[in-house]
């Protein structure tokens, strides 16, 4: 099982988002990547920002974009979505994170979609969500105290 987070903008090393996405990472038994793209400015932002996350999508891997308008999970169906696709036969999951101004209209509907809710959240603090989430997945999956 392999997980990729791609996301626009970097974390500051010191940066407690940071801090709190690389515990979560450490208590991840598995491989999860984090890939940090450049923000692109100017006409056609969401365009080359489209081109820039093809890049790390492979066909035989299943893809979620998240977004606000997307579907609303909560942790347990989540967990669900998460480990039916690895028993689907993916061997890789991807989440995408676009940019300020979110994700091609493309991408949205190439991928299912997934949200965190109506509100709008900070790019970094998505990605540190994001992973506490899959951590729980599979807390969930072990049927520990952790999540309930």
């Amino acid at each position: 099982m392999k997980i990729k987070i791609i996301a626009f903008g970097k974390f500051k090393s010191s940066q407690e988002y940071r801090q709190i996405f690389d515990y979560y990472k450490k208590r991840i038994n598995f491989d999860l990547k984090l890939i940090e793209l450049k923000s692109f400015f100017g006409p056609k932002k969401l365009e080359k920002e489209k081109h820039e996350i093809q890049k790390y999508i492979y066909n035989n891997e299943y893809t979620l974009a998240m977004d606000s308008q997307g579907e609303k999970l909560d942790s347990k169906s989540f967990s669900k979505l998460l480990f039916q696709n690895f028993s689907d036969g993916f061997k890789v999951v991807n989440f995408i994170i676009g940019s300020e101004e979110g994700l091609d209209k493309e991408i949205k509907k190439s991928f299912k979609s997934i949200s965190f809710g109506n509100f709008t959240w900070p790019h970094l603090l998505v990605r540190v969500m994001l992973i506490e989430q899959i951590y729980r997945a599979l807390e969930i999956k072990k049927n520990s105290n952790y999540h309930k």
